[in-house]
């Protein structure tokens, strides 16, 4: 599916997630509605190339929307978010090549505190495995159809399923999280996010659906295929 707005409500995120959650996390569904797995290998190079750009300087400010104090990473961190990525692009490289001498501040309109700690966790832990010129950097697949818990799937990483089993003790914590991860545009961890929905959906009738996610359902989405 096209990806979707940045900052759009739970409601509309759990609508445009849960047809591709059902596809992934239905056994032996058909061919046609299992994607290949994606190994985002072209991510990484894009956040390594951020990273080694001196668009940016060395350290960025960003700035939750539900806190006036700003979260100051390293540069290689921001540039685990598209929307970070996008701004190096635009401004290219000084021409001088030195960094800029003016400290920079990123506000993130529709990303709360927590949900942007557990993102920069999540980008701070896969820096520190990658070295420091990101040449190890790597990301967990998600397989399709997603048939268990992340935990025991071999393709993702030990540590980024007890991350997500960690988000996922707070239902809220976890959506919220997802929509703040759309909003920055880090398609490895939204990945992980809506796997880690999957995974609570595989084996649910409708009705154990519905009551997962009250909001996403209305009267015409009553007719949801049991998988």
């Amino acid at each position: 599916p096209p990806p979707p707005p940045r900052g759009m409500s739970l409601p509309a995120l759990a609508l445009l997630l849960l047809p591709v959650l059902v596809a992934a996390a239905r056994e032996g569904g058909p061919a046609s509605v299992r994607p290949s797995p994606l190994d985002y290998a072209k991510e990484a190079e894009d956040i390594a190339a951020c990273a080694r750009s001196r668009a940016l300087p060395a350290q960025v400010t960003l700035v939750p929307s539900d806190s006036m104090a700003g979260i100051t990473v390293s540069r290689g961190v921001a540039c685990f978010m598209k929307v970070v990525q996008t701004m190096s692009d635009e401004d290219g490289d000084d021409e001088d090549g030195q960094e800029p001498e003016q400290p920079v501040e990123i506000p993130l309109a529709k990303v709360g505190e927590e949900s942007l700690r557990l993102i920069l966790d999540f980008a701070e832990g896969k820096m520190k495995a990658a070295g420091p010129e990101l040449a190890d950097l790597k990301f967990s697949v998600v397989p399709r159809p997603l048939s268990g818990p992340l935990r025991e799937t071999k393709s993702i990483a030990a540590e980024d399923a007890e991350f997500m089993d960690r988000v996922a003790e707070d239902l809220d914590r976890l959506i919220r999280l997802t929509n703040a991860v759309n909003f920055v545009d880090s398609p490895p961890l939204l990945e992980l996010c809506a796997a880690r929905i999957a995974q609570m959906l595989i084996g649910k009738t409708p009705k154990e659906i519905r009551d997962i996610f009250p909001e996403a359902f209305g009267a015409k989405h009553a007719e949801v295929t049991a998988f």
